[in-house]
C-alpha cells in the first residue's frame, strides 16, 4: 500500500550550528518570524564524535533572542554533568542518546527532576534495539540521525531510513504516540523517503534550511512541495 502524504502533519526545526553565526540577531529574528516550529541546539563532547560544538553558556545567547522551544542535543558520552546547566541556560527539552554510557532512564528522571523533557536519541548507524518501546515510553519523542553527530555537509545515510521504518511500525504496533524526529542533511532530495518511512518532523540545516537563495520559509515550502511530490536529489541548489 503506498502512503499518502500531506504537508499537514509535518514540522519544521532550526539547527542552530547551521545558522549565520556573525550575524545572530538577525538570523533569531528571521527565524522568529517564520514557521520554525522550534530549534535544535547540538553539544558534541569531543568523544561521541571527534569535533566540539557550542556549550551551556551560548545556549544563554540564543534564548535572550526567542521563546520558541530549545532542544539540546546533548551528543556525549556522559550527558549527565550538562543536563543541569542546559536547563537552567534556557533548554526546555534534552535529547540524550541511547548510547550513551548511562542508565539512560535515569538520565530521563533527572532532565525531568530539573524542569525539561527528555527525548531519546540514536545515531545513524545504530539498529534498532530490542527495548526500544520500553525506553521510548519514558520520552517525549524520538529522534533519529541521518548523519553522525556534529559536522555539517556530512552525506546522508540510507541506512537511518529503514530504522525509521522500523520505529515506525514498532511505535504503531505498540499503539505508542510517539513522532519520529530526523536530523541530518535534510534537505529536497532526502526528506520524501525520511517522510515515507514514518517521520513527521524534522530539523533542517544547510543543506535544505539555512541557506543564502531562499529564505527560511520559502525553504520550508520546497521541503513540503519534495515530501508529497519529490524533489531535486542535489539538495542545495534548487530554484
Amino acid at each position: 500500500m503506498t502512503m499518502k502524504l500531506t504537508t499537514t502533519e509535518f514540522s519544521f526545526n532550526a539547527s542552530l550550528s547551521c545558522i549565520d553565526l556573525g550575524h545572530i540577531a538577525e538570523s533569531m529574528e528571521e527565524i522568529n518570524q517564520s514557521r520554525i516550529k522550534s530549534l535544535h541546539y547540538d553539544m558534541v563532547d569531543g568523544q561521541f564524535n571527534e569535533c566540539f560544538i557550542f556549550g551551556d553558556l551560548m545556549l544563554k545567547v540564543f534564548r535572550s533572542y526567542t521563546k520558541l522551544p530549545i532542544t539540546v542535543h546533548l551528543a556525549c558520552r556522559n550527558p549527565i554533568p550538562y543536563i543541569k546547566p542546559c536547563i537552567a541556560n534556557g533548554a526546555d527539552y534534552i535529547a540524550i542518546h541511547y548510547e550513551a554510557d548511562i542508565d539512560i532512564e535515569k538520565a530521563f528522571q533527572t532532565v525531568r527532576d530539573f524542569g525539561a523533557k527528555p527525548v531519546l536519541a540514536f545515531r545513524c548507524d545504530t539498529p534498532v534495539p530490542e527495548d526500544f518501546i520500553k525506553v521510548s515510553e519514558h520520552a517525549e519523542w524520538i529522534l533519529k540521525l541521518s548523519v553522525q553527530p556534529g559536522f555539517s555537509g556530512q552525506t546522508f545515510q540510507e541506512e537511518a531510513v529503514r530504522h525509521i521504518e522500523k520505529m515506525h511500525q514498532l511505535l504503531m504496533t505498540a499503539e505508542l504516540d510517539r513522532v519520529i524526529e530526523v536530523d541530518g542533511n535534510i534537505h529536497t532530495g532526502t526528506i520524501q523517503k525520511c517522510a515515507k518511512a514514518g517521520a513527521t518532523m524534522f530539523t533542517g540545516g544547510t543543506s535544505g534550511l539555512c541557506n543564502h537563495k531562499h529564505s527560511i520559509d520559502e525553504s520550508i515550502v520546497l521541503l513540503e512541495q519534495a515530501i508529497v511530490a519529490g524533489g531535486n536529489s542535489n539538495g542545495i541548489d534548487y530554484e
